[in-house]
């Protein structure tokens, strides 16, 4: 299995799964639930203890159930594999919280196994979701979840697209607000959609295959509704000549947030190496 193709495809599932949660820890609209919709195969079967749902219909009623509930996501580790040329599987721990409209509060750990079906091009869908509480957390402290969940599915799939670029470059529209700038490790300054193709172009032409390893992520939300998020990469490449080469890189970027929107938005990014661009012998 091609190392880099797992590390898209795992970028691939975190986005997707970092959105399952956005529709329950925003006031809920339309908007917001055909986002929702948007993640899931037509077919889609989701169980728990409380029984199993198949299908997208019924979703929407479903989701009207914790309209006043402040619920939150913390998710605490992933594993993904590929199933076969068309699956991938997730599996994951959470920590959920909620504070219901009569101010009751729980907080347990949930056990997430997933399946997604890759598409081509495109973002994949899940086709199973199975929940099973693996026990109760005393004394809950009720903390937000969302600008979290939303930067890292934001995360995922710009590091896809960008791992991806060749042909996927006009995909980046939906994460460059209307207003940007990007600072490069280069020095290079990016502030128009031709720039930032031209600058993406030259990148193809250097790498033929490249990989991320996000660490160090913290995210904050600020009082206007902006993100603020702050992520070291690990990365590596094929080079054209097919050499190996690696860098570090520190990123702080500012995400514009349309609740509304399928993806938060790149405002602001400044990128340094803390270990430069090189070719390992």
């Amino acid at each position: 299995m091609d190392k880099f193709k797992d590390i898209q495809n795992n970028h691939l599932a975190l986005t997707q799964y970092h959105r399952w949660y956005q529709v329950y820890e925003v006031p809920l609209n339309k908007a917001r639930i055909d986002n929702q919709l948007d993640i899931l195969a037509e077919e889609v079967e989701i169980s728990s203890q409380a029984g199993t749902a198949k299908g997208k219909k019924g979703i929407e009623d479903r989701l009207k159930m914790f309209e006043g509930w402040q619920n939150a996501h913390h998710v605490e580790n992933t594993s993904i594999k590929q199933l076969s040329d068309e699956e991938l599987s997730l599996e994951a721990d959470i920590l959920y919280q909620n504070i219901r409209p009569d101010d009751s509060r729980y907080s347990y750990k949930i056990h997430y196994s997933t399946i997604l079906k890759l598409r081509e091009n495109d973002l994949p869908l899940f086709t199973k979701v199975h929940l099973e509480p693996i026990g109760n957390v005393e004394n809950p402290q009720f903390t937000s979840a969302y600008a979290d969940n939303r930067a890292k599915s934001f995360m995922h799939y710009w590091l896809y697209i960008m791992e991806t670029a060749a042909m996927n470059s006009d995909k980046f529209k939906e994460l460059l607000a209307e207003q940007f700038e990007l600072n490069l490790s280069t020095g290079a300054k990016i502030d128009t959609l031709k720039g930032f193709n031209d600058w993406l172009a030259t990148v193809s032409n250097q790498v033929k295959q490249s990989g991320h390893y996000p660490k160090n992520i913290s995210v904050t939300e600020n009082e206007d509704h902006t993100i603020n998020v702050s992520v070291d990469f690990e990365w590596e490449g094929i080079s054209v000549e097919n050499k190996l080469m690696i860098a570090e890189t520190h990123h702080e970027w500012i995400l514009e947030n349309n609740l509304d929107e399928r993806f938060a938005r790149m405002k602001m990014m400044k990128v340094i190496q803390t270990k430069p661009f090189q070719t390992v012998e």
